[in-house]
């Protein structure tokens, strides 16, 4: 385990005026990058590449997104333009990631994180379909596992070095071990709040140059619904505090990745087979990650997990 480093800048500051400037800058760029869409939209609509495969396909893309996924992507921008300057500001070095395993044991702690995160999830989504919080989807994607997996592994492998190795070997030169882990997993599960309500959108001829604040300020207002916090808040705290405790019990972020990519590709799964038939909170939400019986999945999880797993 690593020890907290005394007289090391902290790098919680740091981090939170990072994630400020990644936000506000997401709100300048949203309406920019809009009606850059927009734009694009229009030439291909005349354009014979508008015609071709690709064409085709951006089209429909642009077609139905909406402000707020113009929104999710400004942001996304400013993370990776804002990233550079905040490492220069940091400093990190190859001792802030956790020490490197055998490939083979690795290999075996993520594939055990993975069948216990997906299987438990799935089996708590039969569980609900059984009960009748879902219905299954008119066009059940059963086979279509491409962008589950896809999604399972990029946001295991870049978040997991992200948040589990990067800012929690920040966070772990400046703090004790504990304050560390609720200092990170509090950044984890902020990180992924972060986003406008359910269903709410802005019309797209409404939009202006300070339509991305009106996006933040919508998600301030999820923080004041209290339901919604309890539901889907607690539940992202929950994960990202089970994983910080396996990459601290074993010292590696195999079991962390797999266990984060199998809960995605869970989520996902079954996402595409069913649809929601509501009224169910705060036990049951539209998702396998909202509703207080996937918080205590997760937990569950998470304690089957360190039972199995090595102690480093």
């Amino acid at each position: 385990m690593q020890a907290a480093k005394p007289g090391t800048s902290a790098a919680l500051p740091k981090l939170l005026l990072y994630l400020l400037a990644v936000m506000l800058g997401g709100a300048l760029l949203a309406a920019p990058l809009f009606h850059l869409g927009h734009t694009v939209q229009g030439w291909l609509s005349t354009s014979s590449l508008g015609g071709s495969g690709p064409g085709i396909w951006l089209l429909k893309e642009i077609e139905r997104a909406h402000f707020s996924r113009y929104f999710n992507r400004a942001v996304l921008v400013c993370a990776i333009l804002f990233i550079w300057p905040f490492l220069r500001w940091v400093r990190p070095d190859r001792s802030l990631l956790p020490t490197w395993r055998p490939v083979s044991t690795g290999l075996k702690q993520w594939a055990l994180g993975f069948a216990l995160a997906s299987g438990l999830l799935l089996l708590l989504g039969f569980v609900f379909f059984k009960l009748g919080a879902y219905r299954l989807h008119p066009d059940p994607r059963w086979l279509k596992l491409g962008e589950p997996i896809t999604a399972a592994l990029g946001a295991g492998i870049v978040e997991e070095f992200f948040f589990r190795g990067l800012l929690l070997g920040l966070l772990l030169r400046s703090m004790t071990t504990r304050s560390a882990l609720i200092a990170g997993t509090f950044v984890f599960a902020i990180v992924h709040f972060l986003k406008p309500p359910e269903g709410w959108q802005i019309d797209d001829a409404a939009v202006t140059w300070s339509s991305g604040f009106l996006v933040l300020k919508q998600i301030a207002a999820g923080f004041g619904d209290v339901q919604f916090l309890l539901a889907e808040f607690a539940t992202l705290f929950a994960v990202g505090w089970v994983l910080a405790q396996v990459r601290m019990q074993t010292g590696s972020l195999w079991a962390a990745i797999g266990l984060h990519g199998g809960w995605v590709f869970g989520l996902k799964y079954f996402s595409a087979l069913v649809i929601p038939a509501g009224g169910w909170l705060p036990w049951i939400g539209a998702n396998l990650k909202i509703g207080l019986a996937p918080l205590l999945m997760v937990l569950l999880t998470g304690w089957i997990a360190c039972r199995l797993l090595p102690r480093r």
